[in-house]
């Protein structure tokens, strides 16, 4: 089988024969792949994107200097050639930076066929020599891979997607010793929110380093919101290599994943780092306001005769519309102490759900004149939107008509940020403490009652909301929140939403004619013979007007099913008359043989006067609160449901004990308990007593109701945890697979009862394998004893694929996979550059050296004309020195051209390099 038809031009193959073979010299320290969507005039994107390849190498290493570089676009490609774009020269040479350090940019687009995730990689041979934590000590033999998984959204309904810009070289200089920061200085153009995490280096994708060590937390971590990395402290000398993960998240889900490959070189030095200082770590600004504060950079006390200079990195500085500003702005080193001024006049368009990350980064020439130790600080600054202003809350008849200011300061902020209003509500006023960086209203308490965030609505020249949904006697507190959010290209769909501060809140309470409800308890839990109590209190005579409404008064009881507001489902059940208002008092009734096991009732007052109208109205609807209960292993979770006009603002959880009567176990706050510590196949019931109160002065307080008495059986339905994998073999231990007779996979995991130990149920474990990246895993084995958490398997005639580790209890539950780990073969492909083909049996054939996890070749041979003379699919080669007639060929020397195709956890693919050499037949005769 042929994976590629090589194009045979004898003018090609001449020139061929005098290109030398690559050498595979020191060369990558660093880097990352950026990725970009590409726009039109209109700023509108489609599928086509740039990808800029940014490398940082050893300069001093000229014969491995790349001109161009290979990108794949996918996993399985395609892949091709792009080239440099920086510095001078024709091709562009790069640039040459401090401390041996060449900076390089290649640049390519490429338009995919639609919206979807890509793994956008380029993978060079080799790294530079010396690396401590990589394959050490030979890490020049382990290739330098870095990937960015890509995701095009659909723009009419995400907009553009574009990954974040790093703009702290990822090189760095620590001394020994000495506690080390570094922070990669990502903005992203977009306003995803990032968030960063160690990754292992790789060498291929889903194929990590050999031998990879690193230092572990605390004494090496990352913020995962700042990218703060903080190394405290480097105690070996020598050049180190770590990755991160730089993930973007747009609409609270992850879309891309760009990895940075850096380096940070110990050196044994005294130098101390210099010291940043700021009055401030973190901020809050309100929208249109500005942040204002002093920069002061030192040099340590003891080391008066160095210089320093100042770096600042970040969003604020590439924003297009009023971006930061340091003042006066300096990259020169400058006597100490150096003293300037960040600037940042914030506007609307700059809200952000995320703070603005600010990079200071000082640097010291204390090692030489232009080198020196670097420390860095993050600033985070959160711009929110300013709060809606002078809000009013007045009753307009049966309805509470609430207002704010217009204009808002930031209803005309650029390119239709400002989306509109919801209008939230409490019962009753609220002690939530003001916090100039809290912003929306989620768990405060209040409900969004507007039902949209696009709210606009004007009248008599000020935002207007009307509140229908109101009751008697209720005094309801409203807030409001202004909404933000970018908008997808030429269409409505909006993306990366943003909340307001609060505004203040503004009350107000409605007039009590009718009747409340203070009690719906139950008394007895039975099908067909349970018993509610009932209660309400009689209206405020101050709010009814009982010269209008005059005697006699009526109470009539209605009963609905379940928590119902469909009134014409409810039936009446008990009615009373009094004379006169004075007569007409608080009232109870039992409501007697109906179904409390089975669900609740709701309960309605309907208040009438002998007058015209006869119907004054019905007082709110209130039900009976309900118990359900969820068995788990060794756990009964106990949920129940309510609906009340009052605040029910505690619960207390009551559980059966062998007598028949309730113990009091706990008090809680919200409608949810788990009683845990249980035994399985026992029943448990409870009941639950809720206390509650109107807050509204004349009405009794607080209010006791208790639920229906619920049982339940816990059983075992939980499965233990995920293990924790992972996978090693001799490619990860750097063993040549020439050296084995018995390929293998060493599976090991982290036994599930140690992740979790409250499940100690843990009876074996089953092993799941996939030989390829994507494919779907299978079940390979069962590992029966719970105590052994390692396994073994032999692939045939590979080592390359995914395995993942489920854990199963004594009763059957499984647990979710482990993380899946993918390994890589590791091939070897090597040819020699003579043989002597004269039948003497020995060094007869041209083979290769070495040959392992290599599927096919396409190998040509040619000779000094550029004619093709031999030509073979078969890895082992087996050329016997004859042309393709059988014709012995003349000794002399001959070229070669050897594509060769990897067995790869991805499948086949060709090498990234293409083999190239010469090969020498000495003798023909026997």
């Amino acid at each position: 089988m042929r994976y590629t038809t090589p194009t045979r031009c004898l003018l090609l193959c001449f020139v061929l024969l005098f290109v030398a073979t690559p050498i595979w010299a020191t060369h990558n320290r660093a880097g990352e792949i950026m990725v970009e969507m590409v726009t039109d005039e209109d700023g509108n994107c489609g599928t086509t994107v740039k990808a800029t390849i940014i490398t940082y190498t050893k300069a001093s290493s000229t014969m491995a200097d790349r001109d161009s570089l290979t990108i794949c676009w996918a996993v399985n490609g395609p892949c091709e050639t792009i080239p440099r774009v920086n510095g001078f020269g024709n091709p562009p040479q790069g640039e040459i930076i401090e401390g041996d350090i060449k900076f390089n940019m290649y640049m390519g687009t490429h338009q995919y066929d639609g919206p979807g995730t890509y793994v956008i990689s380029f993978r060079d041979p080799n790294r530079n020599a010396g690396v401590l934590n990589v394959n050490a000590p030979n890490s020049v033999q382990i290739p330098f891979y870095v990937e960015n998984v890509f995701t095009i959204v659909n723009p009419g309904i995400s907009g553009c997607n574009n990954s974040p810009v790093l703009q702290v070289p990822p090189i760095d200089i620590a001394c020994l010793g000495e506690r080390f920061t570094h922070n990669p200085g990502a903005f992203d153009v977009d306003g995803d929110s990032l968030v960063y995490e160690f990754t292992v280096p790789r060498q291929g994708n889903g194929d990590p380093v050999p031998n990879f060590r690193q230092p572990p937390p605390p004494e090496l971590t990352i913020d995962r919101l700042t990218g703060d990395l903080v190394w405290d402290s480097p105690n070996e000398v020598g050049e180190w290599n770590f990755a991160i993960n730089i993930i973007s998240f747009r609409n609270r889900q992850a879309i891309d994943t760009m990895v940075r490959d850096m380096q940070i070189l110990v050196n044994n030095c005294s130098n101390a780092p210099p010291v940043i200082e700021t009055p401030i770590d973190e901020i809050c600004v309100v929208a249109g306001e500005t942040v204002d504060f002093f920069i002061r950079v030192t040099a340590p006390q003891e080391e008066f005769d160095q210089q320093v200079r100042l770096f600042a990195y970040g969003a604020p500085f590439n924003l297009p519309n009023n971006p930061a500003q340091i003042v006066p702005l300096s990259e020169e080193y400058q006597e100490d102490p150096l003293i300037t001024r960040f600037v940042w006049e914030t506007s609307c368009d700059q809200i952000s759900d995320q703070p603005y990350v600010v990079v200071l980064r000082a640097l010291d020439n204390g090692i030489s004149d232009t080198i020196g130790l670097a420390t860095l600080k993050s600033i985070r600054i959160k711009v929110v939107g300013p709060p809606p202003e002078d809000v009013q809350a007045e009753a307009e008849g049966p309805t509470i008509e609430v207002t704010w200011a217009l204009p808002y300061a930031c209803e005309n902020a650029a390119d239709e940020f400002f989306r509109g209003f919801s209008v939230w509500r409490k019962i009753n006023p609220s002690q939530l403490p003001p916090d100039s960086c809290r912003t929306g209203l989620a768990g405060t308490g209040y409900t969004k009652i507007s039902g949209t965030d696009t709210l606009k609505t004007i009248r008599d020249g000020r935002y207007f909301f009307l509140d229908e949904n109101v009751e008697r006697g209720q005094t309801y507190c409203y807030r409001i929140l202004a909404h933000f959010a970018k908008r997808a290209a030429n269409n409505n769909f909006f993306f990366n939403p943003v909340e307001s501060l609060p505004s203040q809140e503004a009350c107000m309470q409605l007039g009590r004619d009718v009747p409340l409800l203070v009690k719906v308890d139950v008394e007895a839990t039975d099908p067909a013979t349970g018993q509610i109590d009932v209660c309400w209190t009689k209206p405020d005579p101050v709010d009814l007007d009982t010269l209008q409404n005059p005697g006699p008064y009526t109470y009539e009881l209605l009963r609905g099913p379940g928590h119902s507001m469909d009134i014409s489902q409810f039936v009446s059940i008990y009615t009373t008359t009094a004379p006169n208002f004075g007569l007409a008092n608080d009232t109870c009734f039992t409501d007697v043989n109906i179904n409390t096991l089975d669900g609740p009732f709701t309960y309605v007052v309907r208040f009438s006067a002998g007058g015209d109208p006869p119907d004054i109205g019905d007082s709110a609807e209130a039900g009976s609160l309900y118990l359900n209960i969820a068995p788990t292993d060794r756990t009964n979770v106990l949920i129940w449901d309510e609906m009340v006009p009052w605040n029910n603002y505690e619960y207390t959880i009551f559980r059966e004990n062998a007598s028949g009567g309730f113990d009091s176990i706990t008090t809680v706050t919200d409608p949810i308990y788990r009683d845990t510590g249980l035994e399985n196949g026992v029943e448990y019931c409870y009941l639950i007593r809720s206390e509650g109160t109107y807050n509204v002065e004349g009405v009794p307080s607080p209010l006791f109701n208790r639920s229906q008495r619920a049982c339940g059986i816990p059983f075992d339905d939980v499965p233990p945890c995920a293990p924790v994998l992972t996978v090693s073999n001799l490619c990860t231990e750097g063993v040549s697979c020439d050296e084995l007779s018995e390929l293998s996979n060493t599976l090991e995991w982290e036994n599930a009862e140690t992740l979790c130990p409250e499940f100690e149920d843990t009876d074996s474990y089953n092993v799941y394998y996939a030989p390829q990246a994507g494919q779907e895993l299978a079940l390979i084995a069962t590992v029966n004893d719970p105590d052994s958490v390692s396994f073994i398997h032999q692939p045939p005639g590979t080592i390359a694929g995914c395995y993942a580790v489920t854990a199963v209890d004594t009763v059957g539950n499984e647990s979710l996979q482990s993380n899946i780990v993918c390994v890589d073969n590791c091939p070897i492909y090597e040819l020699p550059n003579t043989f002597t083909p004269n039948s003497d049996t020995f060094n007869d054939l041209f083979v290769p050296r070495r040959a392992c996890f290599i599927a096919a070749v396409e190998f040509q041979v040619y000779n000094r004309w550029g004619g093709l003379v031999f030509e073979t699919e078969d890895p082992q080669l087996n050329w016997d020195g004859t042309n393709a007639q059988g014709e012995q060929l003349a000794d002399g020397t001959y070229f070669y051209r050897c594509q060769v195709f990897e067995q790869r956890v991805e499948g086949i693919v060709p090498a990234p390099e293409v083999l190239k050499g010469y090969i020498q037949i000495l003798s023909n005769q026997p």
